[in-house]
């Protein structure tokens, strides 16, 4: 069997923070936090544009956070296309939402060997890994140093997080 690669983008067109509202100062720039739908399109086309043979599929994670008598609130129970259920502390954590339900299909349905997502995930990055590089969390050490090697080759520079397996659920 041929390996499938998923590449999984979040896509929230406009983040207002949805009930738990940003400030005013944290909302101009959220037009762009669809940057990893974006990526995986542009990456999407540029390999179809080069023939490439390898089995790719794209999954783009669309929503918007806004609000609205249909906004979700804390307190919520939400049902995973996983079956699992999470509880809302905070609805601007919408982005972990989308991906999770994103990278489940990429793995269940799709059955890919290889899920990469691209995301806007956090504002914490920017303190791990700066305002100039991507940060990249990988469980496997072959494909995070080609994503390295590939972003020094193009300018678009990653730097490896910490990745702590004991953490991952049993």
């Amino acid at each position: 069997d041929e390996e499938v690669v998923a590449l999984v983008g979040k896509g929230i067109v406009y983040d207002t923070g949805g009930l738990s509202i940003k400030s005013k100062d944290g909302m101009p720039t959220m037009k762009r936090d669809m940057g990893g739908a974006a990526a995986v399109l542009g990456a999407f086309q540029a390999a179809v544009k080069i023939g490439t043979r390898k089995k790719l599929r794209g999954v783009l994670c669309l929503a918007e956070n806004a609000v609205s008598p249909e906004a979700y609130r804390p307190d919520d129970i939400i049902r995973m296309l996983s079956g699992k259920t999470v509880e809302v502390n905070n609805t601007d954590a919408e982005g972990r939402m989308v991906l999770g339900d994103g990278v489940h299909y990429a793995a269940s349905t799709l059955k890919a060997s290889t899920v990469v997502n691209i995301c806007t995930l956090t504002g914490a990055q920017k303190i791990a890994a700066g305002n100039k590089h991507a940060g990249i969390l990988c469980n496997d050490e072959a494909l995070e140093q080609a994503c390295v090697s590939a972003g020094r080759a193009c300018g678009d520079l990653c730097v490896p997080l910490l990745y702590c397996p004991e953490l991952l659920m049993k």
